[in-house]
């Protein structure tokens, strides 16, 4: 960490980064967040690799070793839900942290004075925060805060059946089946980012995020030994946590003062790739 501030943060933060198959994006997002100002040791990265098989998790762990990075490897795919868990775990009990932040590995952080912002925000009390979402390869488009699923039983039931299917078949079966089905809800999905695109101009309160980034404090932090509902295993868990969340009554913020950039689908893209088959060169 440089030391190019706003003064010293008051809290531990852990960012917990999910790293699956593509290392270029999981680099850069360790990069972005060591580049961040501050003056003192309160920052920690997890980095938890999803039992990558292309040698992406080996080449970072050849980085220089950094004391505010850790590693740690699961012996399968566990999924988004739960390997993030794993992440949350080793933040909260191992490295301390007051706030855990929950990172896709295709985010950055642009923004030199997020974790100043971030620390105001906690200060009010807020137990799930926000980000800004912003994809410029989408012409900046913002895809935060989600409106929920119009049927969320109906929704929910179609990604168990994706995730059955990734249980008991092939890696190449299992990727292209979800392919298929990523293309068949896509008017759904736009339509819910349009209006995020909307609503990112100001503060909400108690409203559902999307799960690309969630920072998770105050209450949270201190109450759930797991961040995420482990019965997920690719997508549906802002939905999960959000019901959650409103039963608990944790207070929940998405709040613009918070930016990160999202290249979205990287790992997932690098997983569709990798189950094509290749043909030899004749």
């Amino acid at each position: 960490m440089n030391d190019e501030g706003r003064g010293t943060i008051m809290k531990k933060i852990g960012f917990v980064v999910l790293h699956y198959l593509t290392y270029e994006e999981t680099k850069h997002c360790i990069d972005s967040i060591l580049a961040l100002p501050t003056g003192d040791d309160q920052v920690g990265i997890v980095v938890v690799d999803n039992h990558s098989d292309n040698g992406s998790y080996e080449r970072l762990k050849e980085l220089p070793e950094h004391p505010h990075v850790h590693f740690v490897h699961n012996e399968a795919n566990l999924g988004f839900a739960n390997g993030m868990n794993v992440g949350y775990r080793y933040a909260r009990e191992v490295l301390k942290s007051d706030v855990i932040a929950l990172m896709n590995n295709d985010l950055t952080i642009p923004q030199r004075d997020f974790l100043h912002c971030l620390d105001k925000v906690v200060d009010r009390g807020f137990d799930v925060i926000g980000p800004d979402i912003i994809e410029p390869a989408h012409h900046d488009l913002h895809t935060n805060p989600l409106l929920p699923e119009a049927s969320y039983p109906k929704a929910y039931l179609r990604f168990a059946v994706i995730r059955a299917f990734f249980t008991v078949m092939p890696k190449s079966v299992g990727y292209r089946i979800f392919d298929k089905f990523k293309r068949s809800t896509s008017t759904s999905t736009d339509m819910r980012t349009a209006e995020s695109d909307t609503l990112a101009l100001q503060e909400h309160e108690n409203v559902q995020l999307h799960g690309a980034c969630l920072i998770l404090a105050n209450r949270f932090v201190r109450d759930e030994v797991q961040c995420l509902d482990g019965r997920t295993f690719l997508y549906h868990e802002e939905d999960l946590l959000f019901q959650y969340c409103m039963r608990k009554l944790y207070r929940i913020i998405y709040t613009p003062t918070l930016r990160v950039d999202h290249e979205s689908g990287a790992s997932t893209d690098a997983a569709l790739m990798m189950s094509v088959p290749r043909r030899s060169p004749t």
